[in-house]
């Protein structure tokens, strides 16, 4: 992912999500993390968040799909409330996750 393509997702997505309360965030990112998967990530968090404007079972697939894909990749989003951040970090090792998912798509 060029450089300009990355920095758009990143700027699209902090103009989408931090605002009100979460106005006085800001974003880090794991260095253990490349910015193509920290691009998909925070594409699909911004996506699933407006999503949640639509229809419950739209939303629900959505969000569902999102999950899978970013357990998938091993990211997750956390937000931390006392230092005011949301994180884009290395998702915790969950074997059973990864079981479900491995199911899941190959049944």
């Amino acid at each position: 992912m060029r450089v300009d393509e990355f920095d758009k997702v990143v700027d699209q997505w902090k103009n989408y999500i931090f605002r009100g309360p979460l106005e006085e965030y800001s974003l880090e990112i794991d260095t253990d993390i490349s910015n193509d998967i920290a691009a998909i990530a925070l594409y699909l968090d911004q996506k699933t968040v407006k999503a949640s404007g639509e229809i419950e079972e739209f939303y629900d697939g959505y969000r569902s799909a999102a999950n899978d894909i970013l357990e998938l990749i091993g990211v997750c989003l956390e937000q931390d409330d006392e230092n005011k951040v949301v994180k884009v970090a290395i998702a915790p090792n969950n074997s059973s996750l990864q079981e479900e998912l491995q199911k899941h798509i190959w049944g």
